[in-house]
């Protein structure tokens, strides 16, 4: 009896991220506002009443795609700093750890643009907005990149500043601009160029945080 509940639950769940993988690629390729559900099941090669068993609309399904994108991104950059070593040492290797992340998963950074680009034009239901926000603010109030700092700030090697917390908003925020702009448009594959423009990035990012004159 139990291996037959344990199977019916992991054929729920690869179901629900056939739905997801479907609705991910599906976006990208036609936007947020063109895709339907009858596509997202043919995609995915299931049923309409199998999406409701997971999903009460397509804005649910696009809403939990973005955001189970944005904690893999930064669940996987936040693991990075697993290690021993100064703030500003653990900073570098999250970092670092972004930019590979984004290489190897450029789709994630298409979408998570895509979807910011369209928030507003979506017109989600109350409910699914106000889940977003929560979502939004307890990333913002527990940020990723915030225990580095923190870290760093405490053994002198982050010297900015800056409230560690506002400077892991401003770190997020250009960090994103500059892979979205490199990823949105071209193949996963980065140039030479590209590869010399996200150390760059990386470099001038620990210079600041390691400045004291900057506030």
């Amino acid at each position: 009896m139990q291996a037959n509940e344990n199977w019916h639950q992991q054929l729920k769940n690869q179901n629900r991220d056939e739905l997801i993988e479907a609705g991910k690629q599906l976006f990208l390729k036609h936007g947020l506002l063109q895709v339907k559900i009858k596509d997202i099941c043919a995609e995915a090669n299931l049923s309409r009443v199998t999406f409701y068993k997971h999903f009460q609309s397509i804005d649910e399904l696009l809403l939990t795609i973005q955001m189970q994108l944005v904690e893999t991104m930064t669940d996987h950059v936040r693991l990075a700093a697993k290690q021993s070593g100064s703030g500003r040492e653990q900073l570098a290797t999250m970092l670092n750890a972004w930019v590979s992340f984004a290489k190897m998963n450029p789709d994630h950074i298409r979408f998570i643009q895509l979807f910011d680009i369209n928030y507003e034009v979506v017109h989600f239901q109350q409910e699914l907005k106000d889940t977003y926000e929560r979502f939004i603010q307890n990333g913002k109030e527990n940020h990723f990149l915030l225990e580095a700092l923190v870290s760093g700030v405490a053994d002198g090697s982050i010297r900015n500043a800056t409230p560690p917390l506002k400077l892991a908003q401003f770190i997020f925020t250009v960090m994103m601009g500059m892979l979205q702009k490199m990823f949105t448009h071209r193949s996963h594959e980065l140039h030479q160029l590209d590869d010399q423009m996200t150390k760059q990035l990386v470099d001038m990012l620990l210079h600041y945080v390691g400045n004291e004159d900057k506030g």
